[in-house]
């Protein structure tokens, strides 16, 4: 028992020479055990373990044990109030709301990106390792950082390599990107350093003003790229002879979940994976082709969470038939394999139907690349620093804004169009007027070169 004995009740060895258990004399902090880590020649780290059950706290000095060496080794110091220390916590508290059901998976993703990336990174290239020591303007050269070296941080692995498959990643971001990271900094004071006094208050960041709106930034597809898209995904989906490692049914919700997205126009990463079955409803009606013929249609019902303007809106879309086709396969599936997921009103939509896991958004866009990449719809661009990377014509969003103006196109009300997709009012007439120069255009034509011949039309939708 050492000198200092008399401030203890009990003090137990856990790690010879390395770590003990202790609980505090009456009087003294509280009932809770500590772990007495050494961290270094007569120095400890004490760390509450948050119970006075000593069996539960035994089993926890272990792994503060771990964590304590861990942040010695990435930082220096053992002290809980490193910067990484405390991107280290708000990470985990964003995991917990993402398990609670409260934060989406990408937003979580994107937290964990920019505080295990560049905000510990942005701190040591100028040698501050605790809170105290970044100043109040510490943060006005981040943008600057960020585009000339932050992005070099993108895809590395712990030697500092850079990982297989990161390279078309690793480029300078777009201004829309570190606007986003900048809130989540601001985010980061606001409700983690600030409240706890560790932060007198909240930088000021200025943000870019975006030059693109999200008509311009994500272009519609033109209905001939659309063809040529869905029937390559079609083609790629149902290729024969494929093993069960080219997993054939994912392809098919792969393949769904494009088809629902042109038709539906949700965010397809923050909107339509999150999608559940409990917020769609299906129901059939019957509408009259030009030519006189009757067709069933599915019209689709849905309720979408609408992340960006923190509101729920609801919608009657057409595409249900996609929905339809989607839920047969699922039954299908698991009446052929007993021990795939059989989904309920609490399954996600899209998911893999062996383990009814959520789509992952990043394995659809590498889909999406390769078949824009097949059909020629990619350009090859050089950077400022010599390298290059391929820049595509159309984004995953731009099923969203193919789905404007198609409705649009058709005479659906702007203020309606605006409601279904989550849009501004504003943006939805940028589209109007856009369409309304292609009509006149066509119109021209037809008075100068001569009538032609009406057709019935086309059918939109697959």
């Amino acid at each position: 028992m050492p000198e200092e004995s008399k401030t203890y009740r009990e003090y137990e060895v856990l790690i010879k020479d390395r770590m003990w258990l202790l609980l505090w004399a009456p009087g003294r902090r509280s009932d809770y055990y500590y772990a007495k880590v050494k961290v270094g020649t007569k120095k400890y780290a004490y760390r509450s373990l948050k119970t006075d059950n000593k069996d539960l706290a035994t089993e926890k000095a272990f792994d503060i044990y771990a964590e304590v060496i861990n942040q010695i080794k990435k930082t220096g110091s053992s002290s809980p109030l490193t910067v990484r220390s405390l991107c280290n916590k708000w990470i985990k508290q964003k995991q917990d709301r993402h398990d609670g059901g409260n934060l989406s998976l990408s937003l979580m993703r994107a937290h964990r990106n920019v505080f295990t990336n560049f905000v510990p990174n942005y701190c040591d290239a100028h040698s501050w390792k605790g809170i105290k020591d970044i100043p109040l303007d510490g943060w006005i050269s981040y943008r600057k950082w960020r585009t000339e070296e932050g992005w070099k941080f993108v895809g590395l692995d712990e030697n500092g390599k850079v990982r297989s498959g990161t390279n078309q990643m690793r480029r300078p971001p777009k201004g829309s990107t570190v606007n986003r990271e900048i809130t989540m900094i601001q985010e980061w004071y606001r409700y983690l350093l600030v409240p706890e006094k560790l932060a007198a208050s909240t930088p000021e960041i200025h943000k870019t003003k975006q030059k693109r709106d999200e008509k311009t930034a994500n272009v519609p597809f033109t209905r001939e790229d659309y063809t040529k898209i869905y029937r390559r995904f079609r083609q790629w989906a149902n290729e024969k002879n494929l093993t069960r490692a080219q997993k054939p049914e994912w392809r098919q919700v792969v393949y769904l979940f494009f088809l629902c997205s042109s038709n539906v126009g949700w965010r397809p990463d923050s909107e339509g994976l999150e999608m559940r079955w409990k917020d769609l409803k299906v129901r059939e009606r019957l509408a009259e082709l030009p030519n006189g013929q009757k067709k069933t249609e599915h019209i689709a019902h849905l309720d979408i969470w609408d992340r960006k303007n923190s509101r729920q809106r609801s919608g009657n879309f057409l595409g249900g038939e996609y929905f339809v086709r989607l839920r047969d396969f699922y039954q299908q599936w698991h009446k052929e394999n007993p021990k795939w997921h059989k989904p309920n009103l609490n399954s996600y939509i899209f998911c893999d139907p062996a383990t009814g896991k959520r789509l992952n958004y990043n394995s659809i866009f590498k889909v999406y690349k390769n078949i824009l990449q097949s059909l020629d719809m990619n350009d090859t661009i050089t950077n400022k620093d010599g390298s290059t990377h391929e820049k595509f014509r159309y984004t995953f969003y731009s099923c969203r804004s193919f789905y404007v103006n198609e409705r649009l196109r058709e005479g659906v009300e702007i203020f309606t169009v605006a409601k279904q997709t989550g849009h501004s009012v504003s943006v939805c007439e940028q589209f109007y007027a856009s369409l309304q120069i292609q009509l006149r255009a066509d119109e021209s034509t037809k008075r100068t070169y001569g009538a032609k011949k009406q057709s019935e039309g086309e059918l939109l939708f697959d």
